[in-house]
């Protein structure tokens, strides 16, 4: 019997998620707690459902913005990153791989189909 050597690649991640579906996954997220919050609120107070979520969703986008930018630190030199004794280069792109991004796309993705819902309940009501 021969020892035969195998070299298998090492997988990075088995359920790697894709950036369509974070965002999707996100934002289903972020409807499933802003639509009841905004529900409740509409009913109680008797005001407009829709300005009640854009309202909820234009707080929700300022803790993310004020969260990415805690996360983006100006440092004294803005090409180098300091993480412990180590120097990296710091990327200076905007990245969708990073959940505050995220966050905020899908925010924004709700504030404008508030305007869209509200315009074609206006039509059709």
């Amino acid at each position: 019997m021969k020892n035969k050597k195998y070299y298998k690649t090492l997988n990075k991640k088995k359920n790697a998620k894709t950036i369509p579906k974070l965002i999707w996954s996100k934002l289903g997220m972020l409807l499933g707690v802003i639509i009841p919050i905004a529900m409740l609120i509409a009913y109680s107070m008797n005001e407009n459902f829709f300005s009640i979520i854009r309202i909820l969703s234009i707080f929700v986008l300022i803790i993310s913005i004020a969260a990415y930018l805690k996360g983006e630190i100006i440092y004294s030199h803005p090409k180098v990153v300091h993480r412990g004794n180590i120097v990296e280069n710091k990327k200076d792109s905007l990245s969708l791989n990073k959940g505050t991004v995220q966050v905020v796309l899908s925010i924004l993705i709700i504030i404008l189909l508030t305007y869209l819902v509200q315009i074609i309940y206006k039509v059709m009501g």
